[in-house]
């Protein structure tokens, strides 16, 4: 039997407490939990912003030497934030407290914004939403991205119902500091925020027009940056305009949460009453728009060879794809399963993300026992061996896009945090941070070239960067990690496991170096 939407799960809850503060304040204690449940938070940039907030102190007192604290005017929030709360609240301190107010700040700004959108609060879609905030985005540690996308989603919340007036106060400083964070939502938020004004104010015949205007200006975006800029197209570009990839994240376990989402969103969408609703509201034309810009604007882009990439634009903007999906499905009459659907796929990815975290938090603290030994100030490498069998024997075309997109390349940071030096921090040589590397310097390579060479295990150590050790993962568990020195024309792939024949290195070797000839860089 259908429930009437008066009686949805949002305005059942809402009885319980005294103070309308006090649903918001619960949600909020349990939503940020996955911050404060193991000893790390996630394992990929979030632990290189950490660390380089470590060596912006370092550059500050004077402790280092070729290091160089820039001047630019974007992507740059986070990182002038987690300085003064390392020193205040320490690695762990800092770490949670940014964490969890990122994730307040997008997941009630993408509520807020579903909720005008709806015409009322939908309680029902916490579940999903919840997986969006912890997805793929998150963990991947593109912070200053994740904040600007929260501001901007609070901001489209607010022209949504048209109530600006005093709050326009407060429009342009915030869609400043969402700038400051990152340009892309800002981008995407005048887009979306002028296609939807316009359509909300014509009729269906000319929001056809205004639609197909649109897809005309995104082809004119897409041939401008193919012509101006070295370019990558990936195929997982398909699979990622939905929005449900944001679940996809260690392995194949998530993909039940992410097909769970389409399936879910399907079968509401299905309904005879939602259907022609759905497909001619607005929010659906403004999803489409960014499912278009995802599939056809190229993922990763630079202005020379000798620059690092902007890269994963088809990766970040599913996480906007994937707030717009809820949107639409946030018009169905609510229904009593849809509350448990969530909380089921919410329960089986917060399960597995649990466990994956600890298997990498389990990973650092070997790695922080390994590089304790060293003394202060040594430089290090980390080079995976048993993850580049893996892919060399992993003939699934299909894998990379559904799983393991995340990896361990940057917990070596997290480690090296306030003993030794993480020589292939990538940020410094890419430019679009605020540390900056001279060449020579003795805490980190300076040319990005030769940290994507480190990264896959092909650098040959010089005689400048001795003495250089090597993290060397001979196996899928934490026990499996060795440290060992580099010589001088030696590279991390060169060196052997414990255990391992020289005829089965020698294969592998001769099989790596074909698979890097023909890599590029993600």
């Amino acid at each position: 039997m259908q429930m009437h939407e008066s009686l949805g799960p949002g305005q059942l809850l809402s009885k319980l407490p005294q103070s309308r503060w006090a649903l918001p304040i619960l949600i909020s204690v349990g939503l940020v939990i996955p911050c404060f449940w193991r000893p790390i938070v996630s394992s990929v940039d979030l632990q290189s912003h950490l660390y380089n907030a470590w060596l912006a102190e370092l550059i500050h007192s004077g402790t280092v030497s070729g290091l160089w604290i820039g001047h630019q005017s974007t992507n740059i929030v986070v990182d002038m934030l987690l300085p003064s709360l390392l020193k205040a609240l320490g690695v762990s301190g800092a770490e949670r407290v940014v964490t969890t107010a990122l994730v307040l700040i997008f997941f009630w700004g993408a509520f807020r914004f579903i909720s005008s959108a709806r015409g009322q609060s939908v309680y029902w879609l916490l579940p999903w939403l919840a997986i969006l905030s912890y997805g793929f985005v998150f963990q991947c540690g593109l912070l200053n991205y994740y904040l600007s996308c929260g501001i901007v989603l609070w901001l489209l919340a607010i022209l949504w119902n048209q109530r600006l007036r005093l709050r326009m106060l407060w429009f342009a400083p915030l869609l400043i500091l969402a700038y400051l964070a990152h340009p892309l939502p800002v981008l995407w938020f005048f887009g979306v925020a002028a296609y939807c004004q316009l359509a909300q104010r014509l009729q269906i015949r000319f929001q056809i027009l205004l639609f197909i205007g649109s897809e005309i200006v995104i082809c004119l975006i897409r041939t401008y940056i193919v012509a101006k800029y070295l370019t990558i197209w990936m195929p997982r570009q398909l699979v990622y305009w939905t929005g449900a990839d944001q679940a996809l994240l260690y392995g194949w376990l998530y993909s039940a949460v992410a097909l769970g989402l389409l399936l879910f969103s399907v079968i509401l969408l299905s309904q005879p009453e939602n259907r022609w609703q759905a497909i001619a509201s607005v929010p659906a034309q403004a999803y489409l728009l960014t499912a278009i810009a995802i599939v056809l604007v190229p993922s990763a882009f630079r202005a020379s060879i000798e620059e690092g990439w902007a890269s994963r634009i088809a990766d970040r903007l599913s996480l906007l794809s994937g707030v717009l999906l809820l949107a639409i499905v946030a018009r169905s009459s609510y229904r009593r399963w849809y509350l448990p659907a969530g909380l089921v796929a919410a329960a089986i990815f917060f399960a597995v993300l649990h466990s994956d975290i600890g298997r990498e938090a389990a990973v650092v603290a070997r790695m922080q026992m390994l590089v304790q030994a060293l003394p202060t100030g040594e430089r290090v490498v980390w080079y995976d061996h048993a993850a580049d069998v893996e892919q060399l024997t992993d003939h699934s075309r299909l894998s990379p896009i559904f799983t393991n997109r995340l990896n361990s390349k940057h917990l070596l940071s997290r480690a090296c945090l306030g003993h030794c030096f993480d020589y292939m921090n990538y940020e410094p040589s890419t430019g679009q941070f605020r540390i900056h590397a001279t060449p020579g310097n003795s805490v980190v390579v300076a040319s990005y070239s030769n940290v994507v060479d480190m990264m896959d295990g092909t650098y040959a150590a010089k005689a400048s960067d001795l003495p250089l050790f090597v993290l060397l993962g001979c196996g899928p568990g934490p026990g499996d990690i060795r440290m060992l020195p580099l010589s001088r024309g030696e590279s991390s792939e060169m060196l052997a496991c414990p255990g391992a024949g020289k005829g089965a290195m020698s294969s592998l070797r001769s099989a790596f170096r074909v698979r890097s000839s023909r890599s590029f860089v993600h």
